[in-house]
């Protein structure tokens, strides 16, 4: 009888251990907890555990930080599953570095700002600085800063983009009238979970940064889970002057970075001099006829 109850007494312990390290990290579209037989929208910082029942819409997805494992999980459109029925199926990269655990724990529990623009703080975890390894691929790829006549299949991640039309969520084709709102619609076909960001060369080779982050650099706002379609319809675009042909670049990579810090390493990187790519990256490059 002793040994059942300390089996039954443990057993409860690491359910309780489960369910106090488990949080929303964040939510892309829609995602629902089912409480007392209703649906209940999840919010960042909301409390999980393993017997929650979960769902996650079209196009949508809901990331989970698990403190104590220092695992980070990200799922796609899902029926209503039990939490535990999701990890024990996630095939994604679940295990992440101290720092970025605490870092990421931090911004979610330290009363850290949740803002989310273009002129939001930045801020790393890391000792070393990925932004200049993810220029020095991105030149050696398109084998200058241009990306004319990029090939798409120069990427270490399967990834590509569409461009919405933001009311009808219609693809963009062809041309697009100046001040236009569209949204951008991510398929990561790889089997990573990635962080995204889209950089715009217009036709004038300038080049600008078209999704916010936040103040932490943690990009939870812009984490794809693996092989699925997600919409970032809070995040819209409105085209504008100059006319012509704009390049929109899509970056991809494992890990949070600032495309801010990679532009201004775009600035200074010589092409001539760059003679290979030591990081990982997923690109995809589409134009778009601006008039």
């Amino acid at each position: 009888m002793k040994r059942i109850f300390l089996i039954a007494v443990m057993s409860m312990l690491c359910s309780m251990l489960f369910a106090q390290n488990m949080y929303v990290y964040s939510v892309i579209g829609v995602a629902e907890k089912q409480v007392d037989g209703k649906w209940q929208v999840l919010q960042k910082r909301d409390q999980l555990s393993e017997t929650d029942i979960v769902r996650v819409g079209d196009n949508s997805a809901l990331s989970v930080l698990d403190r104590k494992a220092e695992k980070l999980y990200s799922f796609a459109q899902t029926n209503s599953k039990k939490m535990s029925e999701l990890i024990a199926s996630y095939k994604g990269k679940q295990s992440y570095s101290a720092n970025f655990v605490s870092h990421a724990s931090k911004a979610l529990f330290n009363g850290g700002s949740d803002r989310i623009s273009h002129e939001a703080a930045g801020c790393t975890y890391r000792g070393d600085i990925i932004e200049n390894d993810i220029a020095q691929a991105l030149v050696f790829r398109a084998k200058g800063k241009s990306f004319d006549g990029y090939d798409n299949a120069a990427t270490d991640y399967a990834v590509t983009f569409e461009v919405l039309d933001r009311e009808t969520k219609q693809s963009l084709e062809g041309v697009v009238k100046i001040d236009k709102q569209a949204i951008f619609r991510i398929k990561n076909n790889s089997e990573s979970a990635l962080y995204v960001n889209i950089l715009d060369i217009d036709s004038q080779k300038n080049r600008s940064v078209c999704l916010p982050i936040d103040d932490a650099t943690t990009m939870s706002h812009l984490l794809i889970p693996a092989n699925c379609t997600i919409d970032l319809s809070t995040y819209p675009v409105q085209f504008a002057e100059p006319a012509g042909v704009d390049n929109l670049i899509l970056i991809a990579t494992e890990e949070p970075f600032d495309l801010r810090q990679v532009n201004n390493y775009l600035e200074k990187v010589d092409p001539a001099a760059v003679k290979g790519a030591n990081y990982p990256v997923g690109v995809y490059s589409r134009q778009i006829l601006i008039k």
